[in-house]
């Protein structure tokens, strides 16, 4: 498989991280599963070809056509479809309730519908756009029109999260939530009502998640100093801290390669691109 990334249109930058489009020009009935690790950015799926199916509950079930993957607390395991054609538009943290009004809660580690997000129309308007483009440019093009047309039309929102979301990535998640309340002058309730809100977690979790991303972004560093000193200049108590992490929210070992998650969720995490998500760019 493929994978490739595009720049969103640039008034929408501080929202949207990037499109990406994946796909295969073969078909294969037996692909190997996508571990997918959280890194609190939600994003619109569109499925041009073959849809994925994502473990739950015991068995496989089929993805939505195009729908909003939620904020995830835990790894998502993902089976691609015999043809592989694929859309996602990755917003950052606190970028989606710029564009549609929802309550970020309500789709963390959920598969919600375009059509329940932005309204049957808007959703139709999208799929009906993407259909009828014959290059990956066109695609785009597409992809981008419509994103601007739904800033347009988005609610007016709280920028706390957003203000707080910032700090933590700059930060690499080693702010304490009380600390991270008095450096934005508000109380800890309100700022965790405000990520519930617009990133659909809570602030705690969030900077759990953006330690372990930033901890990911170096695991293949060819120096470092002794595992112990390591985590704790990442923000962890100890070694154990550490591990403990990567299997709650990663669901697997800090040894195991990335590029054993899979085809497409090895580019989610690849370094360059989580030191970008951190660095704000």
């Amino acid at each position: 498989m493929t994978y490739r990334e595009y720049a969103p249109p640039v008034p929408l930058r501080g929202l949207v991280e990037c499109l990406w489009l994946i796909r295969d020009p073969r078909t294969r009935r037996a692909r190997p599963t996508e571990h997918i690790i959280p890194d609190a950015c939600p994003e619109i799926i569109v499925h041009l070809d073959d849809r994925f199916s994502r473990w739950m509950d015991g068995r496989w079930r089929r993805q939505p056509v195009v729908f909003l993957a939620g904020t995830l607390t835990r790894p998502w395991k993902l089976l691609p479809g015999v043809r592989v054609r694929t859309l996602g538009i990755r917003f950052r943290p606190a970028g989606v309730t710029r564009f549609f009004d929802i309550e970020m809660q309500t789709a963390t580690d959920r598969e919600v519908p375009l059509g329940t997000l932005a309204g049957a129309d808007r959703a139709g308007d999208l799929i009906s756009a993407l259909h009828g483009c014959q290059t990956d440019a066109r695609l785009i093009a597409a992809a981008r029109r419509w994103l601007v047309t739904c800033a347009r039309v988005g609610p007016r929102r709280d920028d706390l999260a957003s203000r707080a979301a910032g700090v933590v990535l700059a930060d690499r998640g080693r702010m304490r939530v009380a600390a991270l309340a008095r450096h934005l002058e508000v109380s800890r309730r309100r700022l965790e009502r405000s990520f519930a809100r617009h990133i659909g977690i809570r602030p705690k979790l969030f900077t759990r998640i953006v330690r372990l991303q930033a901890v990911l972004a170096t695991l293949g560093a060819a120096e470092r100093g002794p595992a112990v000193e390591w985590a704790l200049e990442a923000g962890y108590f100890d070694q154990a801290h550490l591990a403990r992490d990567f299997r709650a929210i990663a669901g697997r070992r800090a040894s195991r390669p990335r590029e054993r998650d899979g085809e497409l969720a090895r580019h989610f995490s690849d370094p360059e691109r989580v030191l970008a998500l951190l660095r704000g760019e």
